[in-house]
């Protein structure tokens, strides 16, 4: 018959004695396991049941005054609510977007004279809203002053087909088509 095959840790009964090291390891098994219950006992909360304020104490009704009859007046006067100060709001500023930002700077390069750079920047902004009839105007604007006459009126007409029912841009274009036209700067 063979012989069962030993593991190579002893079992408490086969060996009444512990050595050292498993002494140790067993303290070290154990203090891992307190440890990771204390743990999980710190994690849990406890219920605290809220607490409900003491009803109110109720005192015994008095009894009302007998009504009196009211005065008889031959000729009220109007009564008008006294006049309310309202105050103005102040004008929100719109938030700035990438075009009115660029829009802004076309404006101060062509005011510096820098007509080159506020084409430049009108091109950025109408590669960002190409629908914008007002950029389109204003790009129209600077190649009139830079004598592209031609390319002045084919950008203000585009300008003028997406200006919808904005009739001061409206005016404003017809006029530059006008001194496009007649070639008076």
């Amino acid at each position: 018959m063979k012989q069962p095959r030993k593991h190579p840790m002893k079992s408490p009964v086969e060996s009444p004695v512990e050595s050292p090291v498993q002494r140790s390891m067993n303290c070290l098994q154990l203090a891992t396991v307190l440890l990771g219950c204390a743990v999980l006992t710190a994690c849990t909360t406890t219920y605290v049941p809220p607490v409900e304020p003491a009803p109110p104490v109720m005192a015994e009704p008095t009894p009302e005054p007998a009504p009196q009859p009211a005065p008889v007046v031959v000729n009220p006067a109007p009564q008008l609510p006294p006049p309310v100060a309202t105050p103005t709001p102040e004008p929100v500023a719109p938030a700035a977007t990438p075009t009115s930002t660029l829009l802004a700077s076309v404006q101060s390069a062509v005011a510096a004279g820098d007509l080159d750079r506020g084409a430049a920047l009108s091109e950025r902004a109408l590669r960002i809203s190409p629908r914008d009839a007002n950029l389109w105007y204003q790009l129209a604007l600077i190649r009139y002053r830079q004598q592209r006459f031609s390319e002045a009126g084919d950008t203000a007409r585009r300008a003028l087909s997406m200006a919808g029912s904005d009739a001061v841009l409206q005016r404003q274009i017809n006029t530059l088509l006008q001194q496009i036209g007649s070639g008076t700067p």
